[in-house]
Protein backbone atom coordinates (compact mmCIF):
# COMPACT_ATOMS: atom_id res chain seq x y z
CA UNK A 1 0.00 0.00 0.00
CA UNK A 2 1.36 3.19 -0.98
CA UNK A 3 0.59 5.19 1.66
CA UNK A 4 1.05 2.54 4.78
CA UNK A 5 1.62 4.19 8.23
CA UNK A 6 1.22 7.81 6.86
CA UNK A 7 -1.33 9.83 8.74
CA UNK A 8 -3.39 12.36 6.09
CA UNK A 9 -5.40 15.13 6.84
CA UNK A 10 -7.75 15.83 4.03
CA UNK A 11 -10.10 19.51 4.47
CA UNK A 12 -13.42 19.21 2.82
CA UNK A 13 -13.46 15.40 3.68
CA UNK A 14 -17.64 14.87 3.57
CA UNK A 15 -18.09 15.27 -0.17
CA UNK A 16 -16.73 15.37 -3.55
CA UNK A 17 -12.56 15.26 -4.24
CA UNK A 18 -12.26 15.19 -0.88
CA UNK A 19 -14.58 12.37 0.51
CA UNK A 20 -12.95 10.27 -2.78
CA UNK A 21 -9.54 11.42 -1.17
CA UNK A 22 -10.09 10.43 2.16
CA UNK A 23 -11.67 7.07 1.21
CA UNK A 24 -8.92 6.22 -1.28
CA UNK A 25 -6.03 7.44 1.29
CA UNK A 26 -7.45 5.05 3.63
CA UNK A 27 -7.39 2.08 1.53
CA UNK A 28 -3.82 2.65 0.62
CA UNK A 29 -3.21 2.59 4.28
CA UNK A 30 -3.74 6.18 5.96
CA UNK A 31 -5.07 7.11 8.71
CA UNK A 32 -7.21 9.82 8.16
CA UNK A 33 -8.64 12.57 9.55
CA UNK A 34 -11.39 14.58 7.90
CA UNK A 35 -11.65 18.21 8.73
CA UNK A 36 -15.35 19.78 7.11
CA UNK A 37 -18.22 22.52 7.98
CA UNK A 38 -20.29 19.63 7.67
CA UNK A 39 -19.58 17.46 10.70
CA UNK A 40 -22.07 14.74 9.98
CA UNK A 41 -21.16 14.76 6.46
CA UNK A 42 -17.10 14.11 7.73
CA UNK A 43 -18.08 11.82 10.01
CA UNK A 44 -20.26 9.51 7.52
CA UNK A 45 -16.83 8.93 5.68
CA UNK A 46 -14.49 8.12 9.22
CA UNK A 47 -17.72 5.62 9.79
CA UNK A 48 -17.29 4.49 6.62
CA UNK A 49 -13.44 3.66 6.63
CA UNK A 50 -13.64 2.49 10.12
CA UNK A 51 -15.84 -0.23 9.33
CA UNK A 52 -13.07 -0.94 6.44
CA UNK A 53 -10.62 -1.72 9.09
CA UNK A 54 -9.28 1.17 8.77
CA UNK A 55 -8.77 4.32 11.67
CA UNK A 56 -10.18 7.72 10.67
CA UNK A 57 -11.68 10.63 12.89
CA UNK A 58 -13.76 13.61 11.85
CA UNK A 59 -13.62 17.11 13.33
CA UNK A 60 -15.45 20.11 12.16
CA UNK A 61 -13.98 23.96 11.31
CA UNK A 62 -14.49 26.94 9.11
CA UNK A 63 -10.97 26.96 7.34
CA UNK A 64 -11.49 30.56 6.94
CA UNK A 65 -11.32 31.43 10.78
CA UNK A 66 -8.42 30.78 12.54
CA UNK A 67 -9.76 29.96 15.80
CA UNK A 68 -12.00 27.01 14.34
CA UNK A 69 -8.72 25.38 12.06
CA UNK A 70 -6.78 26.01 15.37
CA UNK A 71 -9.37 24.08 17.59
CA UNK A 72 -9.41 21.37 14.88
CA UNK A 73 -5.58 20.67 14.26
CA UNK A 74 -5.37 20.69 18.31
CA UNK A 75 -7.64 17.85 18.22
CA UNK A 76 -6.28 15.91 14.96
CA UNK A 77 -2.54 16.24 16.89
CA UNK A 78 -3.74 14.90 20.48
CA UNK A 79 -5.70 12.14 18.11
CA UNK A 80 -2.75 11.01 15.50
CA UNK A 81 0.23 12.81 17.22
CA UNK A 82 1.80 13.49 13.81
CA UNK A 83 0.42 14.67 10.33
CA UNK A 84 2.60 13.37 7.23
CA UNK A 85 0.20 14.81 4.77
CA UNK A 86 -2.00 18.08 4.06
CA UNK A 87 -4.53 17.71 1.48
CA UNK A 88 -6.28 21.12 1.12
CA UNK A 89 -9.45 20.75 -0.73
CA UNK A 90 -12.35 23.02 1.36
CA UNK A 91 -14.03 25.29 -0.24
CA UNK A 92 -16.73 26.25 -2.75
CA UNK A 93 -17.28 28.28 -6.42
CA UNK A 94 -20.63 30.19 -7.91
CA UNK A 95 -22.28 30.22 -10.62
CA UNK A 96 -22.31 33.84 -11.58
CA UNK A 97 -19.83 35.17 -14.19
CA UNK A 98 -19.87 38.92 -14.08
CA UNK A 99 -18.19 40.70 -12.15
CA UNK A 100 -20.88 43.60 -11.60
CA UNK A 101 -23.11 41.27 -10.13
CA UNK A 102 -20.52 40.31 -7.45
CA UNK A 103 -20.95 41.88 -4.02
CA UNK A 104 -17.81 43.10 -1.76
CA UNK A 105 -19.37 40.36 1.22
CA UNK A 106 -19.14 37.69 -1.65
CA UNK A 107 -15.68 37.92 -3.17
CA UNK A 108 -14.31 38.21 1.04
CA UNK A 109 -16.24 35.11 1.93
CA UNK A 110 -15.10 33.01 -1.35
CA UNK A 111 -11.21 34.13 -1.07
CA UNK A 112 -11.45 33.46 2.62
CA UNK A 113 -13.09 29.44 2.37
CA UNK A 114 -10.56 28.62 -0.77
CA UNK A 115 -7.79 30.76 0.10
CA UNK A 116 -7.09 32.29 3.40
CA UNK A 117 -7.96 28.18 4.16
CA UNK A 118 -5.53 26.92 2.19
CA UNK A 119 -2.93 29.44 4.31
CA UNK A 120 -4.57 28.92 8.01
CA UNK A 121 -4.39 25.07 7.23
CA UNK A 122 -0.91 24.73 6.16
CA UNK A 123 0.43 27.28 8.34
CA UNK A 124 -0.87 25.10 11.42
CA UNK A 125 1.16 21.75 9.96
CA UNK A 126 4.48 23.45 8.62
CA UNK A 127 6.24 23.87 12.11
CA UNK A 128 5.44 20.68 12.67
CA UNK A 129 7.02 18.97 9.38
CA UNK A 130 9.85 21.38 9.40
CA UNK A 131 11.08 19.68 12.84
CA UNK A 132 10.22 16.62 11.69
CA UNK A 133 12.15 17.01 7.78
CA UNK A 134 9.36 15.36 6.42
CA UNK A 135 5.61 16.36 5.10
CA UNK A 136 3.76 16.24 1.77
CA UNK A 137 0.88 19.05 1.62
CA UNK A 138 -1.26 19.64 -1.84
CA UNK A 139 -4.26 21.74 -2.64
CA UNK A 140 -7.00 21.60 -4.91
CA UNK A 141 -6.76 24.62 -7.41
CA UNK A 142 -8.24 24.79 -10.63
CA UNK A 143 -7.69 25.70 -14.85
CA UNK A 144 -9.61 28.61 -13.68
CA UNK A 145 -6.57 29.57 -12.20
CA UNK A 146 -4.35 29.20 -15.23
CA UNK A 147 -6.24 30.72 -17.50
CA UNK A 148 -9.24 32.49 -18.62
CA UNK A 149 -12.86 30.72 -18.39
CA UNK A 150 -16.55 31.66 -18.09
CA UNK A 151 -16.59 31.46 -13.67
CA UNK A 152 -16.88 33.72 -11.51
CA UNK A 153 -13.71 36.26 -11.16
CA UNK A 154 -13.29 35.38 -7.14
CA UNK A 155 -13.72 32.13 -7.65
CA UNK A 156 -10.44 32.02 -10.90
CA UNK A 157 -8.35 34.49 -8.62
CA UNK A 158 -8.82 32.64 -5.56
CA UNK A 159 -7.54 29.71 -7.43
CA UNK A 160 -4.75 31.53 -9.04
CA UNK A 161 -3.62 32.73 -5.20
CA UNK A 162 -3.68 28.83 -4.79
CA UNK A 163 -0.77 28.28 -6.95
CA UNK A 164 1.25 31.18 -5.96
CA UNK A 165 0.92 30.50 -2.40
CA UNK A 166 1.90 26.91 -3.47
CA UNK A 167 4.97 28.20 -5.45
CA UNK A 168 5.95 30.43 -2.57
CA UNK A 169 5.51 27.99 0.27
CA UNK A 170 7.49 24.95 -1.46
CA UNK A 171 10.40 27.26 -1.85
CA UNK A 172 10.35 28.08 1.82
CA UNK A 173 10.16 24.34 2.67
CA UNK A 174 11.95 22.70 -0.02
CA UNK A 175 15.47 22.25 2.18
CA UNK A 176 13.11 20.69 4.93
CA UNK A 177 12.28 17.81 2.62
CA UNK A 178 8.48 19.41 2.38
CA UNK A 179 6.71 19.02 -0.88
CA UNK A 180 4.44 21.60 -1.41
CA UNK A 181 1.94 20.86 -4.91
CA UNK A 182 -1.27 21.71 -6.15
CA UNK A 183 -4.01 20.23 -8.30
CA UNK A 184 -5.39 22.01 -11.12
CA UNK A 185 -8.59 19.83 -11.92
CA UNK A 186 -10.95 21.09 -15.40
CA UNK A 187 -14.57 21.23 -15.03
CA UNK A 188 -15.41 17.76 -13.26
CA UNK A 189 -19.12 17.08 -12.13
CA UNK A 190 -19.26 17.25 -7.95
CA UNK A 191 -22.43 17.71 -5.78
CA UNK A 192 -21.17 21.15 -4.78
CA UNK A 193 -20.37 22.06 -9.02
CA UNK A 194 -23.87 21.22 -9.55
CA UNK A 195 -24.99 23.19 -6.82
CA UNK A 196 -23.66 26.15 -8.31
CA UNK A 197 -23.77 25.58 -12.04
CA UNK A 198 -27.09 25.63 -13.98
CA UNK A 199 -27.15 22.87 -16.89
CA UNK A 200 -26.53 25.72 -19.48
CA UNK A 201 -23.73 26.66 -17.87
CA UNK A 202 -22.33 23.28 -17.54
CA UNK A 203 -22.84 22.47 -20.71
CA UNK A 204 -20.33 25.45 -21.51
CA UNK A 205 -17.62 24.35 -19.49
CA UNK A 206 -17.86 20.58 -20.36
CA UNK A 207 -17.87 21.61 -24.39
CA UNK A 208 -14.10 22.76 -23.22
CA UNK A 209 -13.12 19.02 -22.94
CA UNK A 210 -11.31 17.24 -25.94
CA UNK A 211 -10.96 14.28 -24.47
CA UNK A 212 -13.87 11.67 -24.99
CA UNK A 213 -15.33 11.27 -21.70
CA UNK A 214 -15.88 13.70 -18.73
CA UNK A 215 -13.69 14.02 -15.82
CA UNK A 216 -14.51 12.15 -11.99
CA UNK A 217 -13.53 12.89 -8.27
CA UNK A 218 -11.26 9.48 -8.94
CA UNK A 219 -9.45 11.74 -11.60
CA UNK A 220 -8.60 14.07 -8.84
CA UNK A 221 -7.82 11.77 -6.18
CA UNK A 222 -5.57 9.91 -7.79
CA UNK A 223 -3.19 12.60 -8.67
CA UNK A 224 -3.68 13.39 -5.25
CA UNK A 225 -2.30 9.70 -4.02
CA UNK A 226 0.45 10.12 -6.28
CA UNK A 227 1.19 13.42 -4.75
CA UNK A 228 1.32 12.44 -1.58
CA UNK A 229 3.34 9.57 -1.81
CA UNK A 230 6.95 9.20 -1.62
CA UNK A 231 6.72 8.23 -5.28
CA UNK A 232 6.44 12.20 -5.79
CA UNK A 233 9.26 12.81 -3.40
CA UNK A 234 11.58 15.23 -6.40
CA UNK A 235 8.22 16.94 -7.37
CA UNK A 236 7.74 20.09 -5.37
CA UNK A 237 6.10 23.96 -6.57
CA UNK A 238 4.22 22.43 -8.89
CA UNK A 239 0.83 23.19 -10.19
CA UNK A 240 -0.25 19.55 -11.60
CA UNK A 241 -2.99 20.16 -14.68
CA UNK A 242 -5.89 17.13 -14.71
CA UNK A 243 -8.38 18.27 -17.40
CA UNK A 244 -8.76 15.75 -20.03
CA UNK A 245 -7.13 18.22 -22.01
CA UNK A 246 -9.14 21.16 -21.51
CA UNK A 247 -5.99 23.75 -21.06
CA UNK A 248 -2.80 21.99 -22.86
CA UNK A 249 -0.30 25.76 -22.16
Amino acid sequence: MRLEGKKAVVTGGASGFGKETALLFAREGAEVALIDLNLPGAEEVAEEIRKAGGKAWAFQADVSDEASVKKAFAGIFASMGVIDILINIAGFGRGGWNIEDLSVEQWERLIDVNLKGVFLCSREVIPHMEERKYGKIVSIASICGQCGRKVAVDYAASKAGVIGLTRALAMQVAKYGVNVNAIAPGPIVTPIFEKNYTPDQIKVLMDTIPFSRMGTTMDVANLFLFLASDESGWITGECVAVNGGAYMG
